[in-house]
């Protein structure tokens, strides 16, 4: 009796758990992406691991393209992950805290001599980067002021074609040289001329990434506890040590 008592108890633990929808790019490698129907990457190793520390709701990830994971959770449909703050979004979305730091790197041809401090040093250049990719408010201004003219696509391994092809000045590339990596070892032209690529000394920014849910769905004593377990995934070290398998060769 005491068995199917425990049996029954375990099995309401597992069927009254709160789903949580969260949706997020599917073409982000190595920091999220999809690889067959299955998520993987950094970010999505962080969610796994703070969900194992939230028994009481089970979380239900989806990656799509990053332009329709935005929408979705602009509507109000799901959270999403990998999301950069802006003035603009905080006036949508409630945030957790950083989840990671994600370096954006500025790529250019190995012939361009491109002098690259701060965000005016663009201007003139086409720079490519992912469709409804934001890398926060000072972007966004120049964005809007004509600084520099934004070419968009569907994942970092078109956007380094196009800088091969002159169709593009500037490839924006993260998270970091691990993502560069990946993307030129995706496919063999990439592989083949991996010597024509150059990275700037200074990036364009550490970009913090957030899991963020729309104001109206209420999510703030979630993100609380959500919070409370990346803050003690990372003084603990178990994150930093999730993370630093993708900074190997």
């Amino acid at each position: 009796m005491r068995c199917l008592l425990l049996a029954c108890v375990l099995l309401c633990n597992v069927a009254c758990a709160d789903e949580i929808l969260i949706v997020g790019n599917n073409y982000s490698i190595p920091k999220i992406y999809a690889e067959g129907d299955q998520p993987q990457g950094m970010l999505v190793d962080i969610l796994r691991y703070v969900d194992a520390a939230m028994p009481e709701h089970q979380f239900s990830l989806h990656l799509y393209p990053w332009a329709r994971a935005y929408k979705m959770a602009e509507s109000g449909q799901a959270g999403i992950i990998g999301l950069s703050w802006t003035t603009e979004r905080q006036q949508v979305f409630d945030y957790s805290e950083a989840l990671f730091y994600d370096e954006v790197v500025v790529v250019v041809r190995h012939d361009d001599k491109l002098n690259f401090n701060r965000i005016e040093d663009l201007k003139g250049r086409r720079i490519g980067l992912g469709a409804g990719g934001s890398f926060g408010d000072e972007f966004e201004q120049a964005r809007r002021q004509g600084v520099f003219q934004v070419d968009e696509d569907n994942g970092p391994v078109s956007r380094l074609k196009k800088l091969l092809a002159r169709r593009i000045d500037v490839a924006l590339i993260n998270p970091g040289t691990a993502g560069l990596r990946r993307a030129i070892a995706l496919d063999p032209e990439l592989s083949r001329r991996a010597a024509e690529f150059h990275v700037l000394a200074q990036p364009l920014k550490r970009d913090a990434n957030y899991l963020g849910f729309h104001k109206r769905l209420g999510m703030g004593d979630f993100l609380d506890e959500f919070n409370l377990h990346i803050r003690r995934g990372y003084a603990n070290g178990d994150i930093p040590r999730l993370l630093a398998t993708y900074q190997q060769p």
